[in-house]
């Protein structure tokens, strides 16, 4: 049986904003795309959706948890904080290569809408603050773990790991390899004194 008739309508539409929004871009997928792959009447989406932005931020919100669970569960397999911060770099080379050097959906987005003040980029700087928050938490944990790291100022320096990821993942998609992921990785272990 066909999964798609097993799920409701909302998460047939969500499940096709996913794929398409990801693999097309934002501005180039049309609504009436939507509902035909998503096997929805146009009554229907707009009774869960009254606009193509709206769709796009519950996109971005399941976006937000699927990637956020992929990165902790890859993360958090490894037993040391060191391994742990180090695994995030794994975790964005291996994500990386398995979508193809797509690169971040909410980068995508972000790219594809310019107004700062929109409902979508906010939900694109959530997701960011939510990345950056784990980050901190790491780095709290790294640094009360031993003297060697007394030196890390947690704001300043999760503010660079946290720029030394976007980066890899910007320069990564650019040239579809994953050496900016190596190179970050270097660099953020260098800044935290974490041996290489």
């Amino acid at each position: 049986m066909d999964n798609k008739a097993e799920n409701s309508p909302r998460d047939r539409i969500i499940e096709t904003a996913l794929r398409l929004f990801y693999e097309q871009g934002y501005i180039a997928t049309g609504i009436n795309q939507i509902i035909a792959e998503s096997q929805v009447a146009k009554a229907t989406f707009y009774h869960h959706f009254s606009s193509k932005e709206n769709l796009c931020v519950s996109y971005l919100q399941v976006r937000h948890v699927v990637w956020m669970g992929w990165l902790r569960s890859s993360v958090e397999k490894h037993t040391s904080i060191e391994d742990r911060i180090k695994g995030v770099f794994g975790f964005l080379s291996e994500w990386m290569t398995k979508c193809n050097f797509r690169g971040c959906a909410f980068l995508n987005i972000a790219s594809e809408v310019p107004s700062l003040n929109s409902k979508i980029r906010t939900e694109v700087v959530k997701h960011k603050d939510d990345l950056r928050l784990y980050l901190k938490q790491m780095l709290s944990r790294l640094k009360a773990s031993d003297k060697r790291y007394n030196n890390i100022n947690i704001k300043k320096d999760v503010d660079m790991v946290y720029v030394l990821i976007e980066g890899a993942i910007v320069a990564s998609q650019n040239y579809g390899q994953a050496w900016p992921v190596k190179a970050a990785r270097d660099a953020a272990c260098i800044l935290l004194n974490i041996d290489i």
